[in-house]
């Protein structure tokens, strides 16, 4: 499966920098920058942002049911702990963003890339991904059961102990990336590209032992 070119965020220049302490339920955040605010422990349902950029921007342990994110840059921000279920996320990117433990069950993605990022233990559990990519990042532990997974690459990250278990991988390309204890099986793996160094990893997973010749 050849996977398109991802588009990016559509961000109108320049932006207009605004100032926002609350989150408020069903607000639609549009064509703003955000720089350095603080967010954590915040509760809302609906949130829409749609072409906004947000830089070292607080969203840890944030609970925010199907947020919309389109056209959006997250760069240097925190997402620890954040509970954002039924996420949608059009064009986005996530550059040198922490995730770790983040619950981003049945997101929906579309053109999103996740570049330097720390997604370690995040749960993307029942998540479908439609061109994405994810590019030296840190994703021991993270779970994407039953998730749509096809066509996604994974470049030089570390998927160790990462959960696959259930999910769709026709196309994903995991060359390069570290994947020791890898959980996934053989329906899981079809279609999946792997390199030469990555076989013999594979092959455990599968539970097959290589023997030579006696």
């Amino acid at each position: 499966m050849k996977t398109r070119n991802l588009q990016s965020p559509k961000l109108p220049k320049p932006l207009r920098a605004e100032a926002v302490s609350r989150l408020d339920d069903h607000a639609e955040y549009s064509q703003v920058a955000w720089s350095g605010g603080d967010f954590t422990n915040q509760s809302a349902s609906g949130v829409i942002f749609d072409q906004v950029h947000l830089r070292r921007v607080s969203l840890s342990r944030t609970k925010l049911p199907k947020v919309r994110l389109v056209d959006v840059q997250l760069e240097a921000s925190d997402l620890s702990g954040a509970e954002w279920e039924k996420a949608h996320w059009r064009r986005v990117e996530f550059i040198g963003c922490r995730l770790l433990g983040a619950q981003l069950l049945e997101a929906r993605a579309e053109d999103v890339l996740f570049r330097d990022c720390n997604l370690e233990s995040a749960v993307f559990a029942s998540a479908s991904f439609k061109s994405a990519r994810f590019e030296k990042c840190v994703l021991r532990g993270a779970s994407f059961e039953s998730a749509d997974l096809n066509g996604v690459v994974f470049l030089d990250c570390d998927l160790a102990n990462a959960d696959l278990l259930g999910s769709q991988l026709v196309g994903a390309d995991f060359r390069g990336s570290v994947i020791n204890g890898l959980r996934a099986g053989a329906k899981e793996l079809k279609g999946a590209i792997i390199d030469a160094s990555q076989a013999e990893q594979i092959v455990g997973l599968l539970g097959i032992t290589v023997k030579e010749p006696d």
